[in-house]
């Protein structure tokens, strides 16, 4: 059942020959915003993208800087000196992978406009204390949720719908990496 109604979609858009945006783009922003109980969605080609256009979005360039982890895939300070900012390394967590959310305030300096956390393997960072940080700091906070989709915190808020932008891909390897990770020498299921 489920393999028919995925070739009816992909049926639907190879008659439309609409490959990029169109009525099933809008339709899956519909869907993601209804999913995720927020306000907006707009799809964009990937996660690097969304990261990119995120940061410009917010104002962000030459002579700022953002905080983000370096334990994550290059978009996250790719996206950051794309747009002409900096990116400053916070170390992670090594229970969670997660930025150290107890090491971020050492690094915040005049020219810091943004922390960029990044939710790893499903599991949220402290948005908690965080989005504390950012309000104390007058700082916005862009999460890369693309490995995080439909994960929630303890007070039932989706990744990327706690800070001021939610980056979000749906390249099949994330998702594959939220359930499993390797552990002493072998797969463990999450």
């Amino acid at each position: 059942m489920l393999k028919e109604a995925i070739q009816k979609e992909i049926n639907e858009v190879l008659e439309s020959g609409i490959y990029i945006l169109g009525p099933k783009c809008a339709e899956l922003e519909h869907q993601f915003v209804q999913y995720n109980q927020t306000k907006h969605a707009v799809g964009v080609a990937n996660g690097t993208d969304a990261l990119y256009l995120a940061v410009k979005a917010l104002g962000i360039g030459p002579g700022d800087e953002v905080i983000t982890t370096p334990f994550t895939f290059f978009a996250s300070g790719e996206a950051i000196a794309e747009a002409g900012a900096t990116p400053v390394f916070v170390d992670i967590d090594p229970k969670t992978y997660n930025i150290d959310h107890h090491k971020i305030e050492e690094k915040i300096t005049s020219k810091t406009k943004a922390l960029l956390v990044v939710h790893l393997f499903g599991k949220l960072c402290d948005m908690e204390h965080i989005m504390q940080l950012a309000k104390k700091h007058n700082l916005y906070v862009i999460e890369d949720a693309c490995q995080a989709v439909g994960t929630k915190d303890a007070n039932g808020q989706f990744a990327g719908t706690i800070g001021d932008v939610g980056c979000f891909s749906f390249f099949s390897f994330q998702k594959f990496r939220c359930f499993w990770r390797w552990w002493d020498g072998r797969y463990e299921r999450l």
